[in-house]
């Protein structure tokens, strides 16, 4: 869809700027606790707006106004500087900022201070982007995003995962930009950062629709307008909006595209952002205009017109000449179609630099526009001639100066399509060769990868217990296990020894082939400790697996590292007695007893992943049951499910509220109910994770 502008949004929008005046604001600084947090607050509520509205001067002074809080704090001094070479960057200031990057760098330098150090990075690569220079930018980019990691900031490595797929999407390698987008909202999503979460997601349905995946596309925007609409971000909202547009119009659903489009402008109308708002309505008067409503595409062409008028940059108003000669000419109105061409052109040619009127002439030439100007001296020389003033005669000639136009247009492009043609059919017989022998070669290695997971799926079957063993150690339970693929990266196990019943419920990173693979290592390791090494406790077990996983797969924090791990709970059911020990990897356990449900919390790290020299050792508690309680291990698949009506996450409260009704029930009936709970809500939703549920009645 190349006429429908589309929003890509690379920082977090803020809040409306003139919803509030400036006194009003620094009246609020007097509930803010300490000056760090006052000087944030007035870079987003003041500075920020400001820059945005181009307001430069002015946003200057304001940050400098903040300097009164810096008193000897280093750290609040980095953020006044940084983001004062921000405002020198969008003032396309280059060389100070540089210079001034170059002396906060040298500082952190010194300081072996890697935030600061991936900071400033991240400016260097911002200067590239807006120089054009996308080569040196991504180098910038994935430089700043190492450093960040070395904070183990999830904040900043989120906004580096980001700027990458800003810089993958320039590139136009929309698939690594969907990837580090969809890593960016992975982060975010488990700090709880929904407003980062709902602007990412956003730009994350834009590249699905530039590679093609228009379900995942609608998937992602639908979701960004469902958080934006819930945190109140408005300016979010609007530019779901206006993606959902270009979604719309992509599947040439343009009813749709322009309910989209309206409701884009409703916002941008209400905050008086002009230049976006013309935008939109030049995007309304290429749908009206591509489904024939031409009237129609006049008004909103006309009210781009007005809307761009408001903003200081009247000088982008000469796209929209083009738009309005088109539409008038569709309405047969070729007097006014041709003499807004010619503005165009004229304020086209004005705006441009010598070197590209030098090409401007290139292409009149190729376009054989020289016949366009010739036909015109020769029509206007008839006229001086024969002394017609009429206006019928002026709309003659303008229409036929504009079919010559079009013609010559038109029979460029014939020859050179002619060329193209002949030149594809001379290779068609060999293209069409090869392709047939790729065909075959994917065919067979499709085949051959089909089987090959198939044949992974029975081992991985084989090797977890069989139901009737299941059963046999634990008759009062049940297991709720739904893989998203034919693989799953979730497992279950049980074992026993003279003295304890142990029960797991285990998630390893990632489902399909890969989770599998980690399943099984970890499924051995488990047994490992329990059967070989005789160990008892669960964070004993855990341990001894996190040391061993960690060892086997040389898990460090460098990029080339094995970066692979399990969220687990292991419960250790005593035979003789009501006691129950239990250690969990960032995963918790429920028990219900009488109705009421108690949570037990595991510890908030994984086994294996993200070691490096230091391990930490898993906590052990002890709690006590009685006949008829319960007790739930789970992993986060059945919380995390996108469905319902609304196409929201299930989460956590509802999978308790669910877990404890359900506790009355027969074991085979609490299985039953649990999953078809889970089927209702998926409703036609594609599943998100390996979904696994174990339920235990102490008897």
């Amino acid at each position: 869809m190349n006429k429908i502008r589309y929003t890509l949004l690379f920082i977090l929008i803020f809040g409306s700027f003139y919803s509030q005046k400036f006194d009003a604001i620094y009246d609020s600084l007097k509930t803010i606790p300490n000056d760090s947090l006052k000087v944030n607050f007035i870079i987003r509520k003041i500075v920020d707006p400001l820059e945005n509205s181009n307001d430069f001067k002015k946003a200057e002074t304001e940050l400098f106004n903040a300097k009164k809080y810096i008193n000897g704090n280093d750290n609040i001094t980095f953020k006044i500087n940084t983001k004062y070479i921000e405002l020198l960057i969008a003032q396309e200031k280059f060389d100070e900022a540089n210079n001034k990057i170059a002396n906060l760098e040298l500082e952190a330098q010194k300081l072996s201070n890697p935030y600061r150090l991936g900071y400033c990075l991240r400016l260097k690569a911002q200067i590239q982007l807006y120089l054009g220079n996308l080569s040196k930018s991504t180098e910038y980019y994935f430089q700043a995003l190492t450093k960040f990691k070395e904070t183990k900031i999830d904040a900043m490595i989120s906004l580096a995962y980001s700027d990458i797929a800003v810089i993958s999407y320039y590139n136009e390698n929309y698939k690594q930009a969907a990837e580090y987008w969809e890593k960016s909202i992975e982060l975010d999503e488990i700090a709880g950062k929904q407003n980062r979460t709902a602007n990412t997601l956003s730009n994350l349905g834009l590249a699905y629709i530039e590679y093609g995946n228009l379900t995942k596309a609608e998937t992602a925007l639908q979701k960004s307008l469902s958080l934006a609409k819930e945190n109140n971000q408005k300016s979010v909202e609007a530019s779901a909006y206006t993606n959902l547009t270009k979604l719309e119009y992509t599947k040439k659903n343009y009813k749709k595209a322009i309910e989209y489009n309206n409701l884009a402008a409703q916002y941008y109308k209400s905050v008086k952002k002009y230049n976006q708002l013309s935008n939109v309505y030049s995007n309304g008067a290429e749908l009206a205009r591509t489904g024939k409503e031409y009237k129609i595409a006049l008004d909103y062409i006309d009210k781009a017109f007005a809307a761009m008028q408001q903003t200081e940059k009247t000088s982008d108003l000469y796209p929209l000449y083009l738009n309005k000669a088109a539409i008038l000419y569709d309405l047969k109105d070729y007097k006014p179609a041709y003499d807004n061409l010619l503005i165009f052109i004229n304020k086209k040619d004005s705006l441009v630099t010598s070197e590209n009127q030098k090409n401007i002439n290139e292409l009149e030439k190729k376009y054989q526009l020289t016949e366009r100007k010739k036909e015109n001296a020769l029509l206007n020389e008839q006229i001086k001639t024969q002394e017609i003033n009429s206006s019928r005669m002026r709309i003659t000639i303008g229409l036929i100066s504009l079919i010559v136009v079009i013609l010559a247009v038109t029979a460029f492009l014939v020859v050179k399509q002619n060329r193209i043609k002949n030149k594809i059919n001379s290779e068609l017989n060999e293209k069409n060769n090869i392709i047939n022998l790729q065909k075959n070669i994917v065919e067979d290695q499709h085949r051959d990868i089909t089987d090959s997971i198939k044949y992974a799926k029975r081992i991985q079957e084989a090797i977890l217990p069989p139901l009737n063993l299941w059963n046999k150690i634990l008759p009062s339970s049940f297991i709720l296990h739904l893989p998203k693929d034919v693989l799953s990266g979730d497992f279950y196990w049980i074992e026993e020894t003279e003295n304890y019943t142990y029960v797991a419920a285990a998630d390893c990173t990632g489902h399909g082939v890969p989770g599998a693979l980690i399943s099984i290592v970890n499924f051995n390791l488990l047994n490992k400790a329990v059967l070989e090494k005789n160990l008892v406790t669960p964070s004993e077990i855990l341990d001894a697996v996190n040391l061993w996983l960690t060892e086997s797969l040389h898990q460090t924090y460098g990029e080339s590292a094995v970066r692979d791990g399990m969220d687990i709970t292991l419960i250790a059911i005593h035979k003789h007695s009501n006691e129950v020990l239990f250690a969990g990897a960032n995963n918790s356990i429920y028990t219900v007893s009488n109705g009421d449900l108690k949570q037990i919390k595991g510890d908030k790290f994984p086994v294996g992943a993200f070691i490096e020299d230091k391990i930490q050792k898993f906590s052990m508690q002890r709690f006590t049951v009685e006949k008829g309680d319960s007790i739930f291990l789970f992993s986060d698949g059945f919380a995390d499910q996108f469905g319902g009506p609304k196409g929201k996450k299930y989460k956590y409260l509802p999978f308790q509220q669910k877990l404890t009704s359900i506790t009355n029930l027969n074991i085979s009936q609490q299985q039953a109910s649990m999953k078809q709970e889970f089927l209702d809500w998926k409703g036609s939703h594609e599943q998100v994770d390996d979904v696994l549920v174990i339920g235990i009645k102490i008897s």
